[in-house]
Parts: C-alpha cells; sequence; structure tokens
C-alpha cells in the first residue's frame, strides 16, 4: 500500500492522462471500480505544510495515511481492526486525532457524534492513544451511548483539542479541552446553560454561544468571554428558527445563521454578523435558493474571509480579493470542475481538492512562492472521467407547489430518449442532499444504460425552512409524491420510459422505496430497499436500537414523523410491513445482522409480510454487517443483484 502511495505521488500528469485514454469501454466497467475504496479520502494539509494526511485503503478498511511532501515518501500511520477511520484532524504540526465509523454508511455514521470513537497518533504513527470509546464499544448493545466529537485544534501548538461531550448528561453536551497525550480533560462549561446541542467557539477555542433545546423549545444563550454569565438571546419553537452563532472571529464578531427576512418564500439561512444581543447588524451573504452552510476563517489572521455553500454545486463565495483571485485562477487552470481549497494555517503551501461529475476527485498541491499547481494523488485513478456518464442539476415543482431539485444522470452514448430510469433516495431523511459531483450508484446505474434521478424531496437540507417544515408528518405522504412527481418530471421531458422505472434507497430511501410500491404500485416495476426503516410503530418501540430512548424520539419524533398514539392509523398506513398486500412488483431486501440504527428486525417483518402475502421478493442477509455492508464483497454482490433485477423488470 505504500509503495503505491509513492508511485501515485511521482506518477507523472501525462502518464495518468494516457493510461485514461487507454481505457475500457463503460459497459465493461466492474461493479468493484465503483464501489471499493478509495486510496485518498478527505485529504489535509498540517499546519506547517509539510506533510499531508488522508484517508487511503488499508486492506478492507480505511486507515489514516501520510505524506511528507518534502522527501516525497508516504506511509500508513493507523489503522483500526474491523471498522473504518472516516474522519481526520490536525492538532498540531506533528500530531492528528481520528474518528471511527463505517464509511458505507448510508445514514452518515461518518458523523462522530453518533458512533465514532476518537483517537490520536503522532505523524509519524507512534504515541498512538486512545481518547474516547465509539458508541457500543463493549459486550453489550449500549443503548444511550457517551460520545466525544471533535469541534476544533487551537492553533497554539499544544497537544490539546477542543471537544464536545455528553459525560453529564446523555441527551446534551460540555465542552472540554482535552490533552491527546495524556487523556486529561479540563471541563471548559461547568456553567452550562443546559441541553446544549451546538456549541459556537472563538477562535482561541473558548465557548461562547450555545444551543439549547429542551422539548419542542430552543434557545439561544451567549457569554461575552470565559468569566461573563451566560445570557439568554431568544426562545422560539425548533420549528421557526431564529439566528443561530456559528464562531465568533478574530475581531470579537459574532457570525452566525439567520432567517433571511422580507418575502423570501423558501426562508433561507443567510449568514449574519450578529450584536451581542443577537440582533442581526449586517447580511454577509444569501441566496434565494440555497442555505449558507459554514464561514470560512484564515487560520492566520482569523478573518471571516468566505462562506460554503452546498447548492448546485459545493462552493465558496469569497469576501476577500485574495482567495477569489485565486479560485478565478484556479478555475481558469482546471475547468469544468469543483476546485475546493481552504486558507492554509501557513504562507508556503495549500491543497486544491478538484472533482466534477465524472472526476471522483484529484489532489493538487499549490506553492505559493512559485505560484505552480502540482498534481499529486487522484482519489480513484482506476476510474476514467471519459467513461463516467454527465450529471446536471435540475429543477422542478412538486404537486403543491413546493420548488424542488435533484441530480439527473444519463447513460453515455445513447439519445435522451425514453430511457429505463431508476429513483435513488437517499437517507436521512433530514440530511444534506444531492450536489454536482461524481456519485458512485449513479456511474454503476448509468453505466449499465439507465437514467437515474436523485430527487432532493423535501425535508433535505440546504434548501431553506420551509422546504424543512414542509416534511413534517408526511413520511410515506407528500415525501413520497415528490418522489414520484420527479419521475413525471422526467417522463414530461421525454427522458424516462413510463412503462420502465424503479426505484431504490438505503434507509430512509429503503422505506421510500417500498411505500413507492404500497403508494404508486402503478408507476415503479421493482423496488429495492437497502438496510430500510419498514414499519413506523416499530421505529418507535424497538428498545435495542442506538435511537432509543433519546431526546429525538421522545419530542421530536412525534411532531417529524408522527405520534404513536395520535397519528396511529396514519403511522399503519405509511408502514410498508403493514401494507405488504398492495405490493404487486418484484423486491430486493438487503439487510445486516448487526445494524442497530434500524434493527434487523425491520427487514424481518417486511419479509413475513411479503411470505404471507404470497408476494415476489428477493432477501440478502449478512449477519456480521451493520447500517450499510463495509465488505466490498458484500457490496459487489448486492449490486451485482440490483443490477440483476433491474434489467429483468426495466430492461436496459
Amino acid at each position: 500500500m505504500l509503495a503505491a502511495l509513492a508511485c501515485a505521488l511521482l506518477w507523472p500528469l501525462s502518464t495518468r492522462a494516457q493510461s485514461q485514454a487507454a481505457g475500457q469501454g463503460a459497459a465493461a466497467i466492474p461493479v468493484a471500480d465503483f464501489f471499493r475504496l478509495p486510496d485518498v479520502f478527505r485529504p489535509e494539509l498540517s499546519p506547517d505544510g509539510r506533510h499531508l494526511a488522508f484517508l487511503a485503503r488499508a486492506g478492507s478498511h480505511l486507515g489514516l495515511a501520510v505524506i511528507d511532501i518534502e522527501r516525497r515518501t508516504s506511509r500508513m500511520i493507523a489503522t483500526l481492526p474491523g471498522t473504518d477511520i472516516v474522519e481526520h484532524h490536525w492538532v498540531n504540526a506533528q500530531r492528528l486525532v481520528f474518528v471511527s465509523g463505517n464509511v458505507s454508511d448510508p445514514a452518515g455514521s461518518v458523523n462522530p457524534g453518533r458512533s465514532g470513537g476518537l483517537f490520536a497518533v503522532d505523524v509519524d504513527g507512534s504515541h498512538a492513544r486512545r481518547l474516547a470509546l465509539a458508541a457500543g464499544d463493549s459486550a453489550t448493545v449500549i443503548v444511550r451511548p457517551r460520545h466525544t466529537r471533535m469541534l476544533m485544534a487551537p492553533g497554539d501548538g499544544s497537544d490539546d483539542v477542543i471537544v464536545a461531550s455528553n459525560e453529564r448528561n446523555f441527551d446534551a453536551s460540555d465542552v472540554y479541552r482535552l490533552n491527546t497525550r495524556s487523556g486529561r480533560k479540563t471541563l471548559l462549561t461547568f456553567d452550562n446553560p443546559g441541553d446544549v446541542v451546538r456549541w459556537a467557539l472563538d477562535r482561541d477555542g473558548v465557548p461562547r454561544a450555545a444551543l439549547t433545546r429542551k422539548g419542542l423549545v430552543d434557545r439561544v444563550a451567549y457569554r461575552r468571554d470565559d468569566r461573563s454569565p451566560w445570557q439568554r438571546w431568544a426562545e422560539s419553537d425548533f420549528r421557526e428558527p431564529s439566528a443561530l452563532p456559528l464562531a465568533i472571529d478574530g475581531e470579537g464578531a459574532i457570525i452566525g445563521l439567520a432567517p433571511r427576512g422580507g418575502a423570501d418564500p423558501r426562508q433561507t439561512a443567510a449568514l449574519v454578523r450578529l450584536d451581542e444581543r443577537g440582533q442581526t447588524v449586517a447580511v454577509l451573504a444569501q441566496s434565494d435558493e440555497f442555505d449558507a452552510q459554514a464561514p470560512v476563517f484564515d487560520p492566520r489572521t482569523k478573518r471571516l474571509v468566505g462562506v460554503r455553500y452546498r447548492g448546485e454545486r459545493p462552493t465558496v463565495r469569497w469576501f476577500d480579493e485574495r482567495w477569489a483571485a485565486l479560485q478565478r485562477r484556479f478555475d481558469q487552470q482546471l475547468p469544468g470542475a469543483v476546485n475546493h481549497f481552504l486558507p492554509p494555517a501557513q504562507g508556503r503551501r495549500m491543497l486544491v481538492y478538484s472533482f466534477s461529475d465524472r472526476n471522483p476527485g484529484t489532489v493538487y498541491l499549490y506553492d505559493f512562492q512559485s505560484n505552480r499547481l502540482e498534481f499529486l494523488l487522484d482519489a480513484r485513478p482506476w476510474i476514467k472521467p471519459e467513461q463516467m456518464a454527465e450529471s446536471r442539476f435540475v429543477r422542478f415543482t412538486a404537486r403543491d407547489g413546493l420548488p424542488l431539485t435533484a441530480l439527473l444522470t444519463l447513460p453515455r452514448g445513447v439519445p435522451a430518449r425514453a430511457l429505463p430510469l431508476v429513483v435513488v433516495v437517499h437517507g436521512g431523511p433530514w440530511v444534506p442532499g444531492y450536489t454536482w459531483q461524481w456519485d458512485a450508484e449513479a456511474q454503476f446505474l448509468a453505466s449499465r444504460g439507465f437514467a437515474v434521478l436523485q430527487p432532493n424531496f423535501r425535508g433535505t437540507l440546504g434548501f431553506g425552512t420551509r422546504h424543512w417544515v414542509a416534511s413534517f408528518r408526511q413520511w410515506g405522504l407528500a415525501m413520497q409524491d415528490d418522489l414520484a412527481d420527479g419521475v413525471q418530471w422526467a417522463m414530461q421531458q421525454g427522458i424516462a420510459d413510463a412503462r420502465r422505472v424503479a426505484i431504490y434507497g438505503a434507509s430512509y430511501g429503503g422505506y421510500a422505496a417500498l411505500q413507492g410500491l404500497v403508494r404508486t404500485p402503478e408507476l415503479y416495476q421493482c423496488a429495492i430497499d437497502y438496510v430500510g426503516v419498514t414499519d413506523l410503530t416499530l421505529f418507535q418501540s424497538v428498545s435495542w436500537s442506538e435511537m432509543s430512548a433519546n431526546d429525538f424520539m421522545r419530542h421530536l419524533f412525534p411532531v417529524m414523523v408522527g405520534d404513536a398514539e395520535r397519528d396511529a392509523a396514519q403511522l399503519r398506513a405509511t408502514s410498508p410491513a403493514l401494507n405488504a398486500e398492495r405490493i404487486v412488483k418484484p423486491v430486493l431486501l438487503a439487510y445486516g445482522g448487526e445494524d442497530r440504527r434500524v434493527p434487523l428486525a425491520h427487514g424481518e417483518r417486511m419479509r413475513e409480510a411479503l411470505e404471507r402475502h404470497g408476494k415476489s421478493f428477493e432477501w440478502v442477509l449478512h449477519a456480521d454487517e451493520g447500517h450499510g455492508f463495509a465488505s466490498l464483497d458484500h457490496r459487489i454482490d448486492f449490486y451485482a443483484r440490483m443490477e440483476a433485477l433491474l434489467r429483468r423488470t426495466i430492461g436496459r
């Protein structure tokens, strides 16, 4: 592996281009090429610019690798038995922290606040230390897990990081300064404002603002410094968010998000500057269609220099002309791509990560003195961009008038007329949606001749409060209709053949795939459910789920999905396992025996219901898998079964 990394570093760009041109046809691309782990994932430059850390394949999982940029050597410095490393951060120029998880989890267990353990290691692989257990890391199932989540490295040269941890309260967190060598923690929020779900720190790592949640009520608290008392800014129903502080810049200005005022029908979030009473004093960036995502700071000056948008394409809107000029230069040098960079902690080097719908990602190194952009690594060098399909962001309108978007991927070499269509539904469902970039599932299906529509249905984050709230109590109802409306749009455009449409999804998407056959049995010719919810009453009552008995299930689930008593009839009517008699098309069910997000009982209930009603289905169970298959062999088998079912039902 290390030799392969070193070879990739020294591989000339011209040789790489020649290799890409000599590739096979798209139809011959093996299933494994789409779904094996990347060579490079989440690259990050060290604070002194001398090393590049990234996640890389270590056998069947992702490990943490480091390249010495001066010497052009590389090494794997950390792996974890039986699991992936899914996130890493530089503590200082010699030490990193990293997080465990399952990179194949369709619902995003990459989020360390949910299930990841926290570890630290030196840049040479020495002095490794476990700082926090992963949820469920014991001989028994942990229903109410502890978790420790990285917030920031202070940047003061110490071995400390700032973390949030729920040691004093299972459902809320405190902030600690954690030494990554000794493991000793210092509590920074002894006077916690209570039930905090999100913290905002200043550039020195001092907790200065907090979002607290009690039941359905959100409160924002602020303090001037670590010696001042907390002041309550605002109190509101969680469905009507007020100004939310995100960070404090180097000059003490409070930077946050606030709903756009006036006649904004989507109620998108703008990046704003707030005063010490929580009032907006300046709107820094806003969009009619997309929420502002996060501020971007220059770590050298601690100044706010930009704002991130996920949007149609992931982008940074720069406030500082120096960075804006560099962005224009990179976009000219690397056209037709998203060219992402963040200001570095030093003035020597900077990473540029370039990707597109057909390029999974290429890492470049920019030298400030020579003004030179140098190729370093490809994320998936076996993927040939010229063999990949084009994707585009499309817009359509739901039947109730809600503006919606989707990512549309069309197979290469055939007219975009009357194609077999696969609707791919994301998990969550309240997560950021599809944006313009390379997508393994979409590219795999397009390589097999299928058009692919990936809708950002109501509830998908990033499109404003109205879009989000419109999903409440709409599992299997309006959220399901959004998918059907996307299919109708594709038919009206002449892209999709009305007789050849299938639906697939994982986690929530698996639920939506099955519910598609229940709600609109005439629309889809088959459904593929990957680790999906099947019974909304079981979702609330199963006690061995990692989501059992937490604040979300107690307070928000009844509002966002449905109340077990008041909405009992609706929950039964929108549970595929309780309505299997309505299913008349083939189904593929795939589950993991160790899944704690969506326990196996969901799959078993669906299988039993289909059997009871004499329905056609295929059952896949891997007893040693969780919420998403970690084994490449299992992933290959699943997608091969998917392809076979699609060919039988909607053809090519």
